[in-house]
């Protein structure tokens, strides 16, 4: 069991931690700073296991892009073609609802958590290596 410590821990933390710093830029700037405002329009309602997903189209305010996207967590739609106000942020997957959405700190419990765990990780592999 000691093996999934000294592999296991340092792999998905360091998962964690590559997913957080690539998605953390776009989360911060949707809930505290302003992105291309839009329209989203839902074409899909996936729903599996515990979370349900909108899948559909954004297109800017200013006509500079359009594209096919998922809708970060957020209130305002009911059904497939329901249209909400949105941002673009930067992230080529996801758009976020104008009125913000949680994703930042869900991005930011997983990002801190994966630094204490490669920290404890490091400390243990210093230690195994300093021991007579």
């Amino acid at each position: 069991m000691r093996w999934l410590w000294w592999l296991g821990a340092p792999v998905l933390a360091a998962m964690l931690l590559f997913l957080a710093a690539r998605d953390i830029v776009p989360a911060y700037t949707a809930q505290f700073g302003s992105g291309v405002p839009g329209v989203f329009t839902a074409t899909e309602h996936d729903c599996g296991g515990r979370t349900c997903t909108w899948v559909g189209s954004f297109v800017a305010d200013d006509s500079s892009a359009r594209r096919r996207v998922t809708r970060a967590t957020g209130d305002g739609l009911r059904r497939v073609g329901d249209s909400v106000p949105a941002e673009d942020t930067g992230n080529p997957y996801i758009v976020y609802p104008v009125t913000g959405s949680s994703d930042w700190l869900l991005i930011t419990i997983l990002g801190a958590a994966s630094i204490v765990v490669l920290g404890l990780w490091v400390r243990g592999v210093v230690r195994a290596l300093r021991r007579p």
